[in-house]
């Protein structure tokens, strides 16, 4: 299934949650701000619910992309990236996107396709919460939203918007059919601070796989990231 209502909200994170343990799938709420008076959330998932629970995690602590000078130039809010729904004026899909309507200026996401995006092979396969520092994925997010949050950074939050919020925030391909799945619609984070640098941090699942075809789907013979990382 393609990605739905994907694209990225141009806003400034104020606070945020770390779901720990007894919670099957726990998420940091990343809570934010555009330009409503209303407070929004990011739902990033930090684990997940099957057999491989691990995340991998990548970041970048000066990230430069060409990307971040289209970024600069939104105003906050969501924007459409793509259009995954029918044309039929009934349907939920054609109401989102009148809405939100698509910004041609911008292209989505793409871990395995996007030329010096991230560094696959860097990647660290991180499980969600355990003893210890810096070994796992809540202790590498945290420091990073703790700045972000400290210097007023814009953040560009791309995954799938419900309305109130986001989620999705992570790698939208190589997984099993019944999950969504598309080209150009992953999901990460990308601050822009005042001074004028960029962080980014992405992730995904470590049982996702690549390499993946035009739909997204795992190719024959892929491999989990897992054990492509490990």
């Amino acid at each position: 299934m393609p990605v739905p209502h994907y694209g990225v909200w141009a806003c400034r994170p104020t606070r945020y949650d770390a779901e720990g343990h007894g919670v099957p799938t726990p998420h940091i709420e990343l809570f934010f701000t555009d330009d409503s008076s209303k407070e929004r959330r990011a739902a990033i998932n930090v684990k997940s619910n099957g057999k491989e629970s691990r995340l991998v995690f990548w970041s970048s602590p000066n990230f430069s992309h060409p990307i971040t000078q289209k970024l600069s130039k939104l105003d906050l809010g969501f924007h459409l990236v793509q259009d995954n729904g029918d044309d039929d004026q009934n349907n939920r899909h054609y109401r989102y996107r009148h809405y939100y309507p698509r910004d041609p200026e911008l292209e989505g996401l793409d871990f395995y396709r996007m030329e010096d995006l991230l560094d696959i092979p860097s990647g660290k396969v991180l499980p969600h919460d355990i003893p210890g520092r810096e070994n796992d994925v809540l202790d590498m997010m945290r420091p990073i939203l703790d700045n972000a949050i400290k210097h007023s950074a814009t953040a560009y939050i791309f995954g799938a918007s419900f309305g109130s919020g986001i989620h999705n925030v992570h790698m939208n391909q190589g997984s099993l059919p019944k999950y969504d799945n598309g080209v150009y619609s992953d999901g990460a984070v990308l601050f822009s601070f005042d001074d004028g640098h960029w962080e980014a941090v992405f992730l995904a699942f470590a049982s996702q796989r690549l390499p993946t075809n035009g739909a997204g789907e795992p190719e024959p013979g892929s491999k989990t990231l897992a054990d492509i990382l490990e």
